[in-house]
């Protein structure tokens, strides 16, 4: 059975940081993962039974802006909308319209379904292994 959860006592962050790799989402610490996720305005965390599948958080000012980051869903269950699942329960808890969402690149067609479009006015200062354009998150 598939439930999607607020709760972030008991999350296993070494377990979420291998999902990280499975994904492909990149490489990331467990305790950096940890704290990311403590410091977030909303996070959601899906399990099928006991196990993790997949996770969400978003960074809010409770005013006007707000940002999903790290939406994650194990391959296997890709298709199965469960992804838009995440991203409908981050919205949910965000309370302003105005959110950006921070995406791997070549995933913008499922964001696109999940009701986003794409936006010509973002500029970015990233990471040195993000910022070499062969990684596709930005434009030169």
């Amino acid at each position: 059975m598939i439930r999607y959860e607020t709760e972030i006592s008991g999350i296993d962050w070494n377990k979420a940081a291998e999902g990280f790799s499975r994904a492909p989402l990149g490489e990331c610490e467990s305790e950096k993962l940890a704290r990311a996720f403590q410091n977030s305005y909303a996070h959601i965390f899906v399990y099928e039974d006991e196990r993790l599948i997949g996770l969400g958080r978003a960074l809010c000012d409770g005013e006007y802006q707000a940002g999903i980051y790290d939406v994650l869903l194990l391959p296997e269950y890709h298709g199965t909308g469960i992804g838009k699942g995440i991203v409908q329960q981050l919205c949910k808890q965000l309370p302003m319209p105005n959110i950006i969402l921070y995406d791997v690149p070549g995933r913008e067609e499922f964001y696109r379904k999940c009701g986003f479009t794409k936006m010509p006015t973002a500029m970015a200062v990233l990471h040195p292994r993000l910022s070499d354009s062969k990684h596709g998150y930005l434009e030169v």
